[in-house]
């Protein structure tokens, strides 16, 4: 066993656990014990504080979050990777001390058993532990795999993290948001949901990407460009949304409602948005329909779901040919865009995913060094031209 440690001042009666804590921290820098040594538990160390069990557990779930100790259950306890790093322990180095500790961020994702969108997270996931030795943040997860909010709520009660970080929230999180306030605990994210509610969040530039891609479909001389969106009211929705009207009016087209389609669950369309049986359509022939009445040469898809659930099915049945009779440009890298294109490279607006998740590292340590951090930080996305757009086709009989 590591070499047994001692009380050396009396404990408070108020602050115990911190107090125990602090003298277990100081023992551990200065007798350096090996890493993975056998050392204290709870209960012989209740017997030598003369604290309560309680009080002598949360010092040393503390200790446990932060590397000090590592407990076996079963087995015992032991000195944790944290006590292999030089600290200086004496007073006047506690705040640079405490600058420089590593900061938990805990990351709130809707997605951990949804695959569908596990590109997202893994993305954002990649760009916190890039910045992970930079920023001197960790980074652990938590997910509503049974969509069970409150499960969320009793283990971040239970691990209070320094910060917590949200992955494009779903809008059931909110109270999640709600319950991490309540505990000082503070939140930031991705996504526009978050950044509406008052917290800090790192964004995509939706309409610099929109009208990106606008510009690029005009480029190559189509003037009939429909667009899909969802029928959320959600900011990037209408961010979207604008920046395809920014991208028609450089091109000096003018917009034309009939050319929106606004697909989901429910299915509304600018056209006839008051036709119940449309919801009971599938989203492919509902875009079918608009395909065969608008005649667009060239499609901005807002998401990948519309990809999936409506463009793809009218695709593998040979009823769309991409580019030849439609040209298309897609948000969202999602891995399977390419197959539902019928094997062919898509002209994606890439969600810069890495520079969202380093950013939000960047934050962590910001907001608990105490800094100011802006509410809204925009993160451009970068456009892979692919092979899905190719110029108009040309009118039947044309030339003829």
């Amino acid at each position: 066993m590591a070499k047994g440690f001692e009380i050396t001042s009396p404990l408070p009666a108020r602050g115990s656990a911190v107090a125990l804590r602090q003298q277990i921290v100081e023992h551990l820098v200065r007798v350096r014990p090996k890493v993975g040594d056998r050392f204290h538990s709870d209960l012989e160390l209740a017997r030598i504080s003369q604290l309560s069990r309680p009080t002598v557990r949360r010092a040393m779930d503390d200790l446990e979050r932060d590397g000090w100790i590592e407990r076996r259950p079963g087995i015992g306890t032991f000195i944790g990777p944290r006590a292999g790093l030089a600290v200086d322990p004496r007073p006047e180095h506690a705040a640079a001390r405490d600058r420089d500790r590593t900061i938990r961020l805990a990351l709130v994702m809707s997605m951990v058993n949804d695959f569908a969108h596990g590109w997202y997270a893994a993305g954002i996931i990649a760009g916190i532990d890039n910045a992970g030795e930079s920023t001197g943040v960790t980074c652990e997860l938590l997910g509503d795999q049974h969509g069970d909010g409150r499960m969320i709520s009793r283990r971040l009660a239970q691990s209070r993290p320094d910060v917590i970080a949200f992955a494009a929230p779903a809008l059931r999180h909110l109270n999640l948001l709600v319950e991490a306030r309540r505990l000082n605990i503070p939140c930031i994210g991705t996504g526009t949901l978050l950044s509406s509610v008052g917290a800090p969040a790192v964004c995509e530039d939706s309409a610099g990407a929109a009208r990106i891609a606008v510009n690029h479909l005009a480029s190559l001389g189509h003037r009939r460009i429909g667009l899909i969106l969802s029928p959320l009211a959600l900011p990037w929705v209408f961010h979207r949304r604008q920046g395809y009207l920014e991208g028609l009016g450089d091109a000096g087209i003018e917009p034309d409602e009939s050319l929106t389609l606004w697909l989901g669950n429910p299915s509304i369309s600018a056209a006839d948005p008051t036709d119940d049986a449309r919801l009971r359509e599938p989203q492919s022939e509902v875009l079918r329909k608009f395909l065969d009445r608008e005649h667009p040469t060239a499609l901005l898809v807002t998401g990948w779901a519309h990809m999936m659930q409506a463009l793809a099915p009218l695709v593998a049945s040979g009823r769309v040919r991409v580019p030849q009779e439609l040209s298309v440009v897609t948000f969202d890298q999602h891995p399977n865009t390419a197959a539902w294109l019928g094997g062919v490279a898509p002209a994606t607006l890439v969600i810069p995913l890495g520079e969202m998740g380093r950013r939000l590292a960047q934050m962590a340590r910001a907001i608990h060094e105490g800094r100011e951090v802006a509410g809204t930080t925009l993160v451009p996305c970068d456009f892979t031209p692919g092979q899905s757009t190719a110029p108009p086709p040309l009118p039947p009989h044309a030339g003829a």
